[in-house]
């Protein structure tokens, strides 16, 4: 095995093509921000500024209706960093002498590839402690709107719709069962899956009113959830290398990033890696509307609620008892 040490950059360079391959939910959603977003920023937290929401008035057509002065509310949202995921592994001078070792294969990879996974249930866990205004209903094997997968989108479409969130970078992702029972409508559309992250691809289920459906493995058999690409906000940083260590380096790439630190432990007489990140993952919550359209504030403060998705509520059809 190479000494990684003498050729850190070129690991380097590894590390950030297998970062683009394994990348996942993190590649879904746009809302994502880093070291320059994070240097400075006081308890870790990014403030999200939201658009300010007016509504249009009627101030009549040969007759005045009185004027209406309208404020003009800034709010915003905190996106924080809250996890800091690692993978440390050591080689012993008998692994690295005798066995047959593929540094970028049994060491690297596999390292790069657990961050992105924790940073993808992270995503997924933020989607399951969200507070939804909006949800649907899906059995498998009943019959009528809620076990039609198509009526089941159109349905979560219209929510959105309602909601005004914008029609392009629609998604509908969903674990196992959920992605087994679509499967078997034979109304949905094919995708051109080259826009979206490389690994995942294979879990493109098909189209339905709009959503691309994705099988996303870090969801439940049961879960999923409608989400626009701006549903969730992805905060990385990749840590500075120390000054004390033999060698290290920092990639990122589609929002998120790791840092790669390589270095000798004495006591164990091993090479030591370690791959890790400041990553976190916030719901974009937006001000709640009130009947006329104006901000909903109580006690001075902007009410927000989360839109952006529509949580999907799996269940199966029970089955009637037999002589039933």
């Amino acid at each position: 095995m190479a000494n990684v040490f003498e050729k850190p950059e070129v690991y380097a360079a590894t590390a950030l093509e297998l970062l683009r391959k394994e990348i996942k939910g993190a590649g879904l959603f746009v809302h994502k921000f880093g070291q320059a977003d994070y240097a400075g920023a006081k308890g870790d937290v990014v403030n999200l500024k939201r658009p300010p929401i007016l509504r249009a008035r009627d101030a009549g057509f040969r007759t005045r209706n009185a004027l209406v002065v309208d404020d003009i509310v800034q709010s915003k949202i905190q996106v924080k960093l809250t996890k800091h995921p690692y993978s440390r592994v050591e080689l012993s001078p008998e692994e690295a002498t005798l066995d047959e070792v593929d540094y970028v294969r049994d060491v690297q990879a596999p390292q790069v590839r657990a961050i992105v996974e924790d940073f993808d249930e992270s995503i997924a866990a933020a989607l399951k402690a969200a507070t939804f205004v909006h949800s649907v209903d899906f059995t498998a094997g009943a019959t009528g709107a809620v076990g039609d997968p198509r009526k089941v989108a159109r349905k979560a479409k219209r929510l959105l719709d309602t909601s005004k969130v914008p029609a392009a970078g629609r998604y509908w992702l969903v674990g196992a069962a959920v992605s087994e029972e679509i499967a078997n409508c034979d109304k949905l559309l094919e995708v051109d899956a080259s826009g979206l992250p490389e690994a995942l691809r294979d879990g493109v289920v098909g189209k339905l009113s709009g959503f691309i459906i994705i099988d996303w493995p870090s969801l439940g058999d049961d879960e999923g959830y409608f989400v626009h690409e701006t549903a969730v906000a992805l905060s990385a940083v990749a840590p500075v290398v120390p000054r004390g260590a033999a060698a290290g380096a920092t990639i990122s790439a589609d929002g998120l990033a790791v840092t790669q630190v390589w270095d000798y432990q004495s006591a164990s007489m091993a090479d030591q890696s370690t791959v890790h990140a400041f990553t976190g993952a916030t719901p974009v919550t937006d001000p709640k509307l009130k009947a006329d359209g104006t901000v909903q504030i109580t006690s001075g403060n902007v009410v927000f609620e989360f839109v952006r998705a529509v949580k999907t509520v799996f269940t199966e059809a029970t089955e009637p008892p037999v002589g039933g």
